[in-house]
């Protein structure tokens, strides 16, 4: 031991390293729980009475495993088959505990609880079994969300909730979040980058508002694929172009052929082009990682025009810019010429008033927006107003992504 002990480096972290190379040829509970914990000190965000809490409030709804077996549903958690059994009858914990839960009782369910240390372990692992509990395969519908409703009654004192992020079969996937106030809902329906006259649009299947486009179709294009629960990125968006025109998503031109059809949407405004293309460039040595922005995206839509209704019933139907940074964190950009505020020459309070009753009803529903005015963005300080911008945005939003540093 005395040998080993000096063969070990002092440097804490590359302990840490030396142990994350063990554990990737050895597999091992203790030193996986251990790297984590070391990975988390001081950064716990789950106290030691929400868990025992939450342990207690949904041990009363009924078996925690649901529809599945005991045993089978603790592996999606623990590495059962490789931890070691305490019944010198048994090789593995799995074993342990199907003997003494499953064939017999002597195993009460707390018991069960606290000696695979659920209130001590890693907040990982204790994350991963909250989200396993509410996963639809293990129960769902009405019951899911009665055992969601219960988990979050307590995680939301410690800032965190469990929030369905995804699906699986049309079933919702719960992730613990930020209880951050956002957008509630599943992106569909993204149409964007018009280039021409507005499209004309039907609801194909009202029951999942499913939309078919009947008319010019050819100047706007559509993401069609779930948006994923950790946001867009433009390797997302570069994907689904590639399959939408057959082109190879490896290859640098496929994005670029994306990036001037993007561009070609964005008309004659050389404020909304400056913002465009300041973020491409800040970014482009991280793109395929960055949030994908989309640009003119239509939000509300009312089938007929302007010219047919005589009045217009929604004031904004297409956003300049849409950052979808996550399933509920969806970040508006707005640059305003002076079509937002005046008729021609003369001051507007009426147009005024329909642009700041638009932004309250998307901040009442979850969205930020934010805005600029387009003589901001005119010449090299507009670049740098956008280069600060989106550098405090992601801060904001905790967004990893190092600029450029030319950019």
């Amino acid at each position: 031991m005395k040998y080993v002990k000096t063969r070990l480096p002092d440097d804490p972290q590359q302990l840490v390293d030396l142990g994350k190379r063990v554990l990737g040829r050895f597999a091992s509970h203790e030193l996986q729980e251990a790297l984590w914990r070391l990975d988390e000190e001081g950064r716990q965000r789950v106290s030691d009475l929400t868990r025992r809490q939450v342990l207690d409030g949904v041990m009363l709804l009924g078996p925690l495993s649901g529809r599945l077996e005991l045993v089978q549903f603790l592996k999606r958690v623990w590495p059962l088959d490789s931890m070691p059994s305490t019944d010198p009858r048994f090789g593995t914990a799995a074993a342990d505990i199907f003997q003494h839960v499953v064939n017999n009782d002597d195993w009460t369910v707390e018991y069960l609880m606290d000696h695979l240390e659920v209130t001590q372990c890693s907040e990982k692992r204790f994350i991963h079994f909250l989200e396993e509990v509410v996963h639809p395969n293990v129960r769902q519908d009405e019951e899911q969300k009665r055992y969601v409703d219960a988990i979050n009654q307590h995680l939301l004192r410690d800032g965190l909730e469990l929030r369905a992020t995804e699906q699986v079969s049309g079933y919702p996937v719960y992730r613990v979040v930020d209880a951050k106030r956002g957008v509630s809902g599943t992106a569909k329906n993204l149409i964007f980058a018009s280039t021409g006259p507005k499209p004309e649009i039907i609801l194909a299947d009202a029951i999942n508002n499913d939309i078919q486009i009947t008319k010019n179709a050819e100047h706007c294009l559509v993401f069609d694929r779930l948006v994923p629960g950790s946001g867009l990125f433009w390797l997302d968006l570069v994907s689904w172009w590639s399959d939408l025109t057959g082109a190879d998503p490896s290859q640098v031109e496929t994005g670029r052929a994306l990036y001037k059809r993007l561009v070609a949407s964005l008309g004659s405004s050389p404020p909304e082009q400056l913002l465009f293309s300041t973020y491409f460039e800040v970014y482009k040595d991280v793109l395929p990682q960055a949030p994908a922005l989309i640009p003119q995206v239509y939000l509300h839509f009312d089938p007929l025009t302007t010219r047919q209704r005589q009045a217009p019933v929604l004031p904004r139907q297409r956003m300049d810019f849409l950052l979808l940074l996550s399933s509920y964190e969806r970040v508006v950009i707005e640059v305003d010429g002076k079509q937002h505020y005046a008729n021609g020459d003369h001051a507007s309070p009426q147009r005024y008033a329909e642009m700041v009753s638009a932004d309250r009803q998307l901040r009442l529903d979850g969205y930020e927006v934010y805005r600029f005015g387009g003589a901001e963005l005119m010449g090299a300080g507009g670049k740098t107003i956008v280069k600060e911008f989106f550098a405090r945005l992601f801060k904001r939003h905790r967004v990893v992504v190092e600029p450029t540093s030319s950019g």
